[in-house]
């Protein structure tokens, strides 16, 4: 039986789902749904600060989904139906499945802090022109406050240096920094 296959998410996730569904069902309809036109690779958005210099040399690129016959369609998922077996989108569009993929990703956890909404103030977040706005804040920026010493943090650090902002400061909550990720 042939399958139809939605995949919601484009990220390093969603797109290993949409072709690991197309190794699975070699004849199937798969379709992937993303909200962003171009899609990040999120564990190299920090070396976009320094090592890679461009949002560009970060992007899963598209041409993996023609190669692979996934359908990829640019637009926002607004309900699922489970009993139809159908989901809505932002566009007015149905789309039928048989088989779906939920590979939503996350978001980076925000402490509660005041001062989140200023201006320079930044959440790493996987999206385009909110990381464009922060690599232009980067430019201009003399000190550079990392707030959490995990390996993102840390890898942030690292690149802001290397993108030549001598005055970087992080700031973590535990003993030692990594102290989750090391004995």
């Amino acid at each position: 039986m042939e399958k139809n296959v939605v995949v919601i998410g484009g990220g390093p996730a969603g797109t290993t789902a949409a072709i690991s569904a197309r190794r699975y069902y070699p004849n199937a309809s798969i379709k992937l749904i993303r909200q962003e036109e171009k899609a990040l690779i999120p564990c190299g958005i920090p070396y976009v600060v320094g090592t890679l210099g461009s949002l560009e040399k970060n992007l899963i690129p598209d041409t993996v989904f023609s190669k692979n016959n996934i359908e990829l369609i640019v637009d926002e998922v607004t309900s699922i139906n489970k009993e139809a077996k159908t989901v809505s989108t932002i566009t007015h569009n149905t789309i039928g499945y048989d088989k779906l993929v939920l590979a939503i990703g996350s978001s980076p956890l925000v402490p509660p802090l005041q001062g989140l909404n200023l201006d320079n103030v930044f959440v790493v977040k996987k999206e385009i022109k909110y990381l464009e706005k922060f690599l232009d804040a980067l430019d201009r920026a003399k000190d550079v406050v990392v707030i959490g010493g995990g390996f993102i943090g840390l890898e942030f650090a690292d690149e802001c240096k290397k993108r030549g902002i001598k005055n970087v400061t992080v700031i973590e909550l535990l003993h030692h920094c990594l102290l989750l990720a090391c004995d």
